[in-house]
């Protein structure tokens, strides 16, 4: 752990996110199938922040003041990241700190950023958008659970002194309860309306192959009477 006064973001981490956002730039602007290349450049970018911010102690799972605003000015200035950029990197780099530390007990002296990369790749973390939602504690939710949550509601979550996230003491409300009420009585008759149609889409089918069977066994027939020489 440095001193708050003695931490500095090196010139070469500074580089190397700045090199990895421009390179994302020109990869989202010219081809939208490029996500897995641009993934892999914002990956290297939290690995440099993260390796910078390893060894910092964590106060109720934060940084402390004087290291964030350090950082926040480094990436901000020197870096040349907007505001909204800097504030992604700094809450998901701090909330990293805390998986790898959840998962892995101890993190290395020398803990670099490519190391960083591959232990969150065994977290099933390759993309900013999977390290914000590990962080948030989000990551393991199928869409039926995130869309009943919207509908239904979900428990609150609170931080633990170590800024791990769990289970809250209030549940939040999705749709109100005239709204749950209206959206249960249209998921009904959706629900019937999808049963219905497959029934009847179903009842068509089997008929298109009964006639398909009808008609080959006529031509069958037709051709059997064809070689006996008999009129059909």
């Amino acid at each position: 752990m440095t001193n708050s006064k003695d931490f500095t973001v090196t010139e070469t981490a500074i580089n190397n996110i700045y090199q990895a956002e421009e390179k994302i730039t020109v990869l989202k602007g010219s081809n939208r199938d490029n996500n897995d290349a641009a993934n892999a450049h914002k990956m290297g970018a939290y690995g440099e922040v993260i390796s910078t911010i390893a060894q910092e102690k964590l106060v109720k799972g934060n940084l402390r003041p004087a290291v964030s605003k350090a950082l926040r000015k480094a990436l901000f200035e020197e870096a040349g990241l907007k505001e909204a950029t800097v504030k992604r990197y700094i809450e998901n780099s701090v909330g990293a700190v805390r998986l790898l530390k959840d998962h892995f007990a101890e993190i290395p002296t020398q803990y670099t950023p490519d190391a960083i990369v591959k232990d969150l790749a065994v977290l099933e973390i390759d993309s900013e958008n999977k390290l914000a939602k590990a962080v948030k504690g989000e990551s393991d939710k199928s869409k039926a659970e995130r869309l009943a949550e919207q509908v239904i509601g979900k428990w609150s979550t609170k931080k633990l002194d170590s800024g791990k996230r769990i289970q809250g003491d209030v549940f939040k409300d999705g749709l109100s309860d005239e709204e749950l009420d209206e959206f249960n009585n249209i998921v009904r008759e959706l629900t019937a309306a999808r049963k219905a149609y497959r029934d009847t889409k179903a009842a068509k089918a089997a008929e298109a192959e009964a006639a398909k069977e009808n008609d080959t066994v006529d031509s069958a027939v037709e051709a059997m009477l064809d070689e006996l020489g008999v009129a059909s």
